[in-house]
Protein backbone atom coordinates (compact mmCIF):
# COMPACT_ATOMS: atom_id res chain seq x y z
CA UNK A 1 0.00 0.00 0.00
CA UNK A 2 1.20 3.67 -1.13
CA UNK A 3 2.86 5.59 1.98
CA UNK A 4 0.67 8.59 2.92
CA UNK A 5 1.61 12.31 2.57
CA UNK A 6 -0.22 15.45 3.86
CA UNK A 7 -0.94 18.44 1.91
CA UNK A 8 -2.40 21.97 3.57
CA UNK A 9 -5.47 23.16 1.91
CA UNK A 10 -8.71 24.61 3.09
CA UNK A 11 -12.48 23.24 2.85
CA UNK A 12 -16.18 24.74 3.72
CA UNK A 13 -17.16 22.54 6.61
CA UNK A 14 -20.30 21.77 5.02
CA UNK A 15 -18.03 19.58 2.29
CA UNK A 16 -16.81 17.85 5.22
CA UNK A 17 -18.25 13.94 5.95
CA UNK A 18 -18.16 12.83 9.45
CA UNK A 19 -17.49 9.21 10.52
CA UNK A 20 -20.47 7.23 11.46
CA UNK A 21 -18.48 5.39 14.19
CA UNK A 22 -16.37 8.41 15.74
CA UNK A 23 -15.68 6.81 18.80
CA UNK A 24 -15.19 10.69 20.60
CA UNK A 25 -18.03 12.71 21.69
CA UNK A 26 -18.09 15.74 23.93
CA UNK A 27 -20.09 17.87 26.33
CA UNK A 28 -21.93 21.29 25.92
CA UNK A 29 -19.29 23.21 28.02
CA UNK A 30 -16.60 21.57 26.17
CA UNK A 31 -18.54 22.64 22.55
CA UNK A 32 -18.44 25.93 24.33
CA UNK A 33 -14.88 26.34 25.12
CA UNK A 34 -14.36 25.22 21.53
CA UNK A 35 -16.29 28.07 20.14
CA UNK A 36 -14.54 30.55 22.48
CA UNK A 37 -11.19 29.18 21.66
CA UNK A 38 -11.58 29.58 18.01
CA UNK A 39 -13.23 33.60 18.27
CA UNK A 40 -9.82 34.57 20.66
CA UNK A 41 -7.49 32.28 19.02
CA UNK A 42 -8.47 31.13 15.26
CA UNK A 43 -7.54 28.06 14.51
CA UNK A 44 -4.14 27.01 15.37
CA UNK A 45 -4.70 23.19 14.45
CA UNK A 46 -6.04 22.06 11.01
CA UNK A 47 -8.73 19.49 10.67
CA UNK A 48 -7.51 16.35 9.06
CA UNK A 49 -9.70 14.56 6.06
CA UNK A 50 -8.89 12.40 3.19
CA UNK A 51 -9.34 13.08 -0.58
CA UNK A 52 -12.58 12.97 -0.72
CA UNK A 53 -13.32 15.25 2.66
CA UNK A 54 -13.70 11.92 4.63
CA UNK A 55 -13.43 13.57 8.05
CA UNK A 56 -10.60 11.39 9.64
CA UNK A 57 -9.96 14.13 12.79
CA UNK A 58 -11.95 17.33 13.84
CA UNK A 59 -15.65 16.08 14.30
CA UNK A 60 -16.07 18.08 17.80
CA UNK A 61 -14.68 21.24 15.92
CA UNK A 62 -17.29 20.88 12.93
CA UNK A 63 -20.26 20.29 14.77
CA UNK A 64 -19.13 23.03 17.47
CA UNK A 65 -17.70 25.59 15.03
CA UNK A 66 -21.00 24.52 12.20
CA UNK A 67 -23.62 25.32 15.37
CA UNK A 68 -21.73 28.63 15.99
CA UNK A 69 -20.25 30.43 13.05
CA UNK A 70 -22.44 28.59 9.83
CA UNK A 71 -20.48 27.45 6.83
CA UNK A 72 -16.90 28.65 7.57
CA UNK A 73 -13.85 28.01 5.52
CA UNK A 74 -11.03 26.11 7.70
CA UNK A 75 -7.54 24.93 7.16
CA UNK A 76 -7.44 21.17 6.30
CA UNK A 77 -4.55 18.46 5.98
CA UNK A 78 -5.65 16.35 3.29
CA UNK A 79 -4.00 12.75 2.83
CA UNK A 80 -2.71 11.82 -0.39
CA UNK A 81 -4.75 8.77 -0.35
CA UNK A 82 -8.16 7.37 1.82
CA UNK A 83 -7.56 5.71 4.69
CA UNK A 84 -8.24 1.95 5.23
CA UNK A 85 -10.92 1.59 7.53
CA UNK A 86 -7.99 -0.17 10.22
CA UNK A 87 -5.90 3.34 9.21
CA UNK A 88 -8.70 5.20 10.64
CA UNK A 89 -9.19 3.44 13.65
CA UNK A 90 -5.69 3.42 14.32
CA UNK A 91 -5.47 7.37 13.33
CA UNK A 92 -8.11 8.58 15.92
CA UNK A 93 -6.90 6.78 18.84
CA UNK A 94 -3.04 8.09 18.10
CA UNK A 95 -4.22 11.49 18.16
CA UNK A 96 -6.07 11.27 20.88
CA UNK A 97 -4.59 8.36 23.56
CA UNK A 98 -2.00 6.57 22.09
CA UNK A 99 0.89 8.74 21.08
CA UNK A 100 0.15 12.09 22.78
CA UNK A 101 1.79 13.49 26.15
CA UNK A 102 0.29 14.21 29.51
CA UNK A 103 -0.10 17.05 31.98
CA UNK A 104 2.95 17.11 34.65
CA UNK A 105 0.12 18.11 37.16
CA UNK A 106 2.91 19.05 39.74
CA UNK A 107 3.50 22.17 36.84
CA UNK A 108 0.44 22.63 36.76
CA UNK A 109 -0.89 23.22 40.33
CA UNK A 110 2.43 25.27 41.40
CA UNK A 111 2.76 27.15 37.91
CA UNK A 112 -1.08 27.98 36.56
CA UNK A 113 -3.59 29.66 38.30
CA UNK A 114 -6.42 27.16 40.14
CA UNK A 115 -9.62 29.14 38.90
CA UNK A 116 -7.81 29.62 34.94
CA UNK A 117 -7.50 25.80 34.90
CA UNK A 118 -11.42 25.09 36.40
CA UNK A 119 -12.63 27.73 33.45
CA UNK A 120 -10.73 26.16 30.76
CA UNK A 121 -11.92 22.86 31.46
CA UNK A 122 -9.96 20.97 34.31
CA UNK A 123 -12.10 19.16 36.69
CA UNK A 124 -11.70 19.62 40.48
CA UNK A 125 -10.35 16.55 41.00
CA UNK A 126 -7.75 16.25 38.12
CA UNK A 127 -6.26 18.54 39.76
CA UNK A 128 -5.50 17.74 43.28
CA UNK A 129 -8.99 19.38 44.49
CA UNK A 130 -11.37 16.05 45.02
CA UNK A 131 -13.11 17.40 48.05
CA UNK A 132 -14.29 19.62 45.62
CA UNK A 133 -15.69 17.49 42.85
CA UNK A 134 -19.60 17.09 42.72
CA UNK A 135 -20.58 13.72 43.51
CA UNK A 136 -24.61 14.52 42.69
CA UNK A 137 -23.39 16.12 39.20
CA UNK A 138 -21.17 12.83 38.59
CA UNK A 139 -24.24 10.35 39.35
CA UNK A 140 -26.95 12.49 37.78
CA UNK A 141 -29.14 10.40 35.93
CA UNK A 142 -28.07 6.75 37.79
CA UNK A 143 -29.71 4.15 39.95
CA UNK A 144 -29.73 5.34 43.45
CA UNK A 145 -28.83 3.05 46.32
CA UNK A 146 -27.22 3.24 49.69
CA UNK A 147 -23.95 2.66 50.13
CA UNK A 148 -21.40 3.16 52.36
CA UNK A 149 -19.33 5.58 52.23
CA UNK A 150 -15.45 3.84 52.06
CA UNK A 151 -13.18 6.75 50.28
CA UNK A 152 -11.23 9.51 51.87
CA UNK A 153 -12.50 11.96 53.97
CA UNK A 154 -9.18 14.10 53.14
CA UNK A 155 -6.94 14.61 50.26
CA UNK A 156 -3.72 15.97 50.71
CA UNK A 157 -0.68 16.68 48.15
CA UNK A 158 2.49 16.85 49.41
CA UNK A 159 5.75 17.65 47.81
CA UNK A 160 9.49 16.36 48.77
CA UNK A 161 13.11 18.34 47.54
CA UNK A 162 14.95 14.98 47.25
CA UNK A 163 14.26 11.32 46.91
CA UNK A 164 15.77 10.58 50.64
CA UNK A 165 12.90 12.91 51.83
CA UNK A 166 10.14 10.81 50.09
CA UNK A 167 12.07 7.86 51.28
CA UNK A 168 12.12 9.84 54.93
CA UNK A 169 8.18 10.04 54.90
CA UNK A 170 7.76 6.33 54.44
CA UNK A 171 9.94 5.38 57.25
CA UNK A 172 7.66 8.03 59.05
CA UNK A 173 4.34 6.43 58.07
CA UNK A 174 5.57 2.66 58.02
CA UNK A 175 4.80 2.37 54.55
CA UNK A 176 7.28 1.52 51.60
CA UNK A 177 7.29 4.11 49.02
CA UNK A 178 9.02 4.25 45.36
CA UNK A 179 9.61 7.41 42.79
CA UNK A 180 6.44 5.79 40.80
CA UNK A 181 4.17 6.07 44.55
CA UNK A 182 1.12 8.41 42.87
CA UNK A 183 -1.13 7.90 46.23
CA UNK A 184 -0.86 6.07 49.97
CA UNK A 185 -3.54 5.38 52.00
CA UNK A 186 -2.98 6.54 55.70
CA UNK A 187 -3.42 4.29 58.23
CA UNK A 188 -2.81 1.41 55.62
CA UNK A 189 -5.67 0.39 54.05
CA UNK A 190 -5.80 -3.01 52.18
CA UNK A 191 -8.49 -4.18 49.30
CA UNK A 192 -11.06 -6.51 50.24
CA UNK A 193 -11.88 -9.71 48.33
CA UNK A 194 -13.41 -8.47 44.69
CA UNK A 195 -11.45 -5.69 44.83
CA UNK A 196 -14.78 -3.10 45.48
CA UNK A 197 -14.04 -2.20 49.03
CA UNK A 198 -11.25 -0.97 51.37
CA UNK A 199 -10.99 -1.61 55.01
CA UNK A 200 -8.19 0.44 57.54
CA UNK A 201 -5.84 -2.62 57.80
CA UNK A 202 -4.34 -1.14 61.41
CA UNK A 203 -7.57 -0.96 62.47
CA UNK A 204 -8.27 -4.53 62.40
CA UNK A 205 -9.64 -6.55 66.05
CA UNK A 206 -7.15 -8.39 67.61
Amino acid sequence: MDPITWTDETRQLTALSPWARNPRKIENAQAKRLQESFKEFGQPEQIVIGPDNELYNGHQRLKSWLSKFGDIEIDVRVSSRPLTEKEREKLTIYLHKGAVGEFDFDILSAEFEFDDLLEWGFKPFEIGMGDETDINAEWEGMPEYEMENLGSAYNLKMHFATKEDLMDFGKLIDQALTEKTRSVWYPKAEVLPGGADKRWAENDEP
